[in-house]
């Protein structure tokens, strides 16, 4: 579901790109951490998508999918193959430094109308969580495309009791999207879930009874978000404008509508280095716990 996030968001960008007659640009998509029945999914998404692209535009693009990401990121410190790069979080974090230093004009898919989410671990009351010491024996309904919310527990387990959450939960099961992983803590398939601050309010409208039998335990700072994307400094500077025009266009939103909310994303947002810093501070910190801890 993430990698498939990805290759919609990626594909209206570049058609509208093709479409103003630019040169070849080549998005290098990680599906590092794609499970094999989506990336055959994926697969077949991604050859119907390319193929009606290329038949309306009548031009052709390139959208690498990347299964190992250290030749994802040595193709792009070295601009073989690639112009830009499609990644979460997590690989960011890790790589920022050389990224910061051969790239430019960053920006982030987000999930909601802000920039960057908060999450929340929510439990159903009937399981008698009250604060992450009642976790123990518990049953976990995470989610597929996202390392992020297991991340955030993680740093709560190690920080508040120095051992990793999987040491002390029961088990951990996968939901397709946190809205269903939402849906079964409610009806008692697992005790509970990680998801965004704006997926549980969106519910709340539709069902509110839902917090007759929820409860919110934790919550996080608003440093979250899907994706994170950046242009090699070699790329025309043409090519660069261009993206960005799109991505700044209040008609992109609106023009892409049925398909954001296809893939439970809001927007496209373009930012500086300089404002991931509060994510760069949480992922150095939980490195830290990491090293000590594990």
């Amino acid at each position: 579901m993430k990698i498939f996030k990805y290759f919609v968001l990626l594909s209206f960008l570049v058609s509208s790109l093709y479409s103003q007659d630019e040169s070849n640009f080549t998005f290098g998509i990680s599906s590092f951490h794609n499970t094999i029945s989506n990336q055959d999914r994926i697969e077949k998404l991604t050859i119907n998508l390319v193929e009606k692209i290329k038949k309306d535009y009548k031009k052709d693009f390139n959208v690498i999918f990347y299964k190992d990401e250290k030749v994802l990121l040595k193709d792009f410190k070295e601009r073989k193959n690639i112009d830009a790069i499609v990644i979460n979080p997590e690989t960011y974090f890790e790589n920022k430094n050389m990224i910061k230093e051969i790239s430019e004009n960053p920006f982030i898919y987000k999930n909601s109308k802000v920039n960057y989410s908060q999450l929340l671990l929510i439990a159903n009351k009937n399981s008698k969580i009250n604060s992450l010491k009642d976790l123990k024996n518990k049953v976990f309904m995470n989610t597929q495309y996202s390392q992020s919310y297991s991340i955030w527990l993680d740093y709560l387990y190690l920080k508040n009791t120095h051992t990793a959450y999987e040491n002390i939960i029961k088990n951990e099961l996968f939901s397709s999207k946190p809205s269903t992983a939402l849906l079964d803590v409610y009806f008692n398939k697992a005790d509970f879930c990680i998801i965004e601050k704006d997926v549980y309010e969106n519910m709340l409208i539709l069902n509110p009874s839902l917090s007759k039998n929820l409860m919110i335990i934790e919550k996080s700072p608003e440093i979250f978000f899907a994706s994170f994307t950046s242009i090699h400094k070699d790329t025309p500077q043409k090519s660069v404008d261009l993206i960005n025009e799109i991505v700044d266009s209040k008609d992109f939103k609106n023009d892409f509508r049925e398909f954001l909310k296809l893939i439970n994303l809001d927007s496209a947002s373009k930012i500086e280095f300089e404002d991931l810093k509060e994510m760069e501070n949480f992922y150095e910190e939980y490195k830290e716990l990491k090293k000590k801890y594990n």
